[in-house]
C-alpha cells in the first residue's frame, strides 16, 4: 500500500497510476492512462497516422518493426469516439472524416458514438465512461471539464494522441502544483458557478494559473451541484490552468449512482468498479502552491467582454446592444443551465433585433428539456432550437457570426474569430444572462426578471 499522506488528489491520482509516491514537479517519464476520446476534428488525422506509424497492414515497417509495434489499440474498452464539432456535418471533409472514424471504431471495437448523442465532455461524463479518480486524455483543450467529477482530465495534440491510442500511455508528464481556490457562502439570486468563474478569471487574467491544477473547495463547492462543477472546471483552462478538479463527495457519488440506474448491464459494471474507488481527496496538510479565498455572496452577475474571457466587468454596468444570442455549449447546456434560462424566458418573447440558438449538451438533456416542456418555453419565445453539438461555439456552423455581428454566448471563448468573423464581437455571460439580453436585445443585469 502506497503511503500517499500529505498530497494534493491530483498527486494522489498519478502516484497510484505509476506505483509510487510522486509531489508536483516531478518529472514522470511514462504515464498510464485510464480513458481517451476523440472528436471528428482530431480524430480523423490520429487514426490516419495510427494507420501510417503503427498498423503493419498500412504501414511501410520492417519485419523487426512489426513484432514490436501492435496492430490494434491498447484497450477499445477504455477508448471511444464522439463527433460533435459540426455535426449533423458541414462539409464533404467532415462528413469523410466521421465516416473514416466509424470504420476504424467497427475494425476496433470502439465505442462510437452517433451525431447528435452530444457534446464529447459532457457525454463522457454523463454516460460513466470517465470516473472519479481516474486519468483521462482527449484530443481538446477543455478536456478539464471531467474534473468535476474527480478526475484528472487534459487535453493532448494529434501526436500525443495518436500514440496514447496505441500504447495507453502518454511520455514526459510534469506533475503539475496546485492552486487552491477555496469559495465559501451562498451566491446572491441571479448568480451562479458562471459567475464565478468569471469573477476568476477577471481576476487572475488569462495567465493566472499557468501550468497549475485548479483545484475548487469551500463550502460553496461542497453544496454546488454537478451542472455547476462542470462550468467552473471547463472554463479553467483560460487562465491557462493545466486542468481542473473537485475533490468527489457525496454529490458526486449520488451522480454517479444516477448514471448507475439509467443503464443496464454497463450500470451493472459502473457500479463493480465504482466499489472499488477508493475515495481520492486531497489531504488537509497537502501543499499548494497559490490559493485564493473568494465569498460568493460578493459575486453579481459577470459578463467577459471582447476579446477575452478574462476582460469580464458586473452586468449591471453594461447596455450594449446585441443581435445574436447562443445559450449552449459543454460549459452551460445542461439541466440547470437551461432551466435558470426557461425561467427568464416562460411567456416572455425574444427581441425582434436578436436571432437566440439553443443547443442542449446532449441528448439527455435534450430529451428531458423535451418532455419537461422546456424546449417549448424556447420555442415560444422564438428561439432556434439545434441538436445536440457545439454549434456556433466553434465558428464552422450553426450561428456563424458576420462581421460587426455582437454576440452574448454561455461558452468559454471569446476570441477574435471564434465564432466566425475576426470582425465580431462576442460576450461570455451565463444562462440567465444571456436570456436576459436575448429579451431586452442589449446586455441586461438578469436580477431584474427574478421580483
Amino acid at each position: 500500500m502506497l503511503d500517499l499522506g500529505g498530497q494534493t488528489i491530483v498527486e494522489k491520482i498519478v502516484s497510484r497510476a505509476v506505483g509510487k509516491k510522486v509531489n508536483a514537479g516531478e518529472l514522470v517519464g511514462v504515464l498510464p492512462i485510464d480513458k481517451l476520446y476523440f472528436n471528428e476534428v482530431i480524430g480523423p488525422p490520429a487514426i490516419a497516422n495510427f494507420k501510417d506509424d503503427f498498423d503493419p497492414i498500412f504501414g511501410e515497417v520492417s519485419e523487426k518493426k512489426k513484432r514490436m509495434i501492435p496492430r490494434k489499440v491498447f484497450d477499445p474498452t477504455r477508448v471511444c469516439f464522439i463527433p460533435d464539432h459540426t455535426v449533423p456535418s458541414c462539409s464533404v471533409m467532415v462528413a469523410k472524416g466521421i465516416n473514416l472514424m466509424k470504420s476504424f471504431a467497427n475494425d476496433q471495437g470502439i465505442r462510437m458514438y452517433k451525431e447528435g448523442d452530444g457534446i464529447e465532455h459532457t457525454v463522457v461524463t454523463e454516460e460513466g465512461f470517465v470516473r472519479p479518480g481516474e486519468i483521462c486524455v482527449a484530443t481538446d483543450s477543455h478536456t478539464d471539464t471531467v474534473g468535476a467529477i474527480g478526475a484528472l482530465g487534459f487535453g493532448i495534440g494529434t501526436t500525443e494522441a495518436e500514440y496514447a491510442l496505441a500504447m495507453g500511455e502518454i511520455y514526459d508528464f510534469f506533475v503539475p502544483e496546485s492552486y487552491k481556490f477555496e469559495i465559501n457562502g451562498d451566491f446572491k439570486q441571479g448568480s451562479c458557478a458562471k459567475d464565478l468563474i468569471l469573477h476568476i478569471l477577471g481576476t487572475l487574467k488569462e495567465g493566472g494559473c499557468s501550468k497549475h491544477v485548479a483545484e475548487y473547495s469551500g463550502d460553496t463547492i461542497r453544496k454546488m451541484g454537478m451542472d455547476g462543477r462542470f462550468t467552473i472546471c471547463n472554463m479553467s483552462v483560460e487562465m491557462s490552468a493545466r486542468t481542473a478538479i473537485v475533490n468527489p463527495d457525496q454529490i458526486t457519488f449520488d451522480f454517479m449512482e444516477d448514471i448507475v440506474r439509467r443503464h443496464g448491464e454497463l450500470g451493472a459494471e459502473l457500479e463493480q468498479s465504482m466499489r472499488k474507488v477508493n475515495l481520492t481527496r486531497s489531504d488537509g496538510n497537502a501543499e499548494y502552491s497559490a490559493m485564493m479565498r473568494i465569498e460568493a455572496g460578493t459575486i453579481d452577475p459577470q459578463v467577459a467582454l471582447p476579446h477575452s474571457p478574462a476582460n469580464v466587468k458586473p452586468a449591471s454596468e453594461m447596455n450594449d446592444e446585441v443581435n445574436v444570442v447562443f445559450i449552449g455549449s459543454c460549459t452551460n447546456a445542461r439541466h440547470t443551465d437551461l432551466l435558470e434560462a426557461a425561467r427568464i424566458l416562460k411567456g416572455r418573447r425574444v427581441s425582434k433585433n436578436v436571432n437566440l440558438i439553443v443547443i442542449p449538451a446532449s441528448r439527455l438533456v435534450y430529451n428531458w428539456a423535451m418532455s419537461e416542456g422546456i424546449l417549448k418555453i424556447f420555442a415560444d419565445a422564438g428561439a432556434n432550437i439545434e441538436s445536440s453539438n457545439c454549434g456556433p461555439c466553434f465558428g464552422k456552423h450553426m450561428g456563424v457570426l458576420s462581421p460587426g455581428d455582437r454576440c452574448v454566448s454561455t461558452s468559454n471563448r471569446n476570441y477574435r474569430g471564434r465564432m466566425g468573423s475576426p470582425d465580431a464581437f462576442i460576450y461570455l455571460a451565463s444562462p440567465a444572462t444571456a436570456a436576459a439580453t436575448a429579451i431586452e436585445g442589449k446586455i441586461v443585469d438578469p436580477r431584474r426578471y427574478y421580483n
